[in-house]
């Protein structure tokens, strides 16, 4: 699933996307939300943040990254997965504008 960004666009993502049969799915303008990856990114961008120390360089930042990522909760990453039905529903519902999610 993608959101029409340009680096989702370019030629060799749709070479590769041609080569293993992947068909895109129409993601409506207004809903980014759909993809649960953007709460988990959340997640991790806020658990991130309330670190007592911020990373100095990129491998500090990668190692932080790392570690916040494995102490994400199972079941919140369960249950957003389980909500990708409700939340296509409830797109389809408002006809592509915002929806509750």
């Amino acid at each position: 699933m993608d959101d029409d960004a340009r680096p989702h666009r370019t030629l060799a993502v749709e070479e590769l996307l041609e080569s293993e049969y992947i068909t895109r799915m129409d993601c409506p303008a207004y809903s980014p939300d759909l993809n649960p990856i953007e709460h988990v990114w959340d997640a991790l961008g806020r658990r991130s943040a309330a670190r007592l120390h911020h990373p100095e360089n990129t491998q500090q930042l990668k190692q932080m990254l790392i570690e916040e990522w494995v102490l994400l909760p199972q079941e919140m990453l369960h249950q957003l997965a389980l909500s990708l039905w409700r939340r296509c529903e409830a797109t389809i519902a408002v006809r592509g504008r915002h929806s509750p999610y």
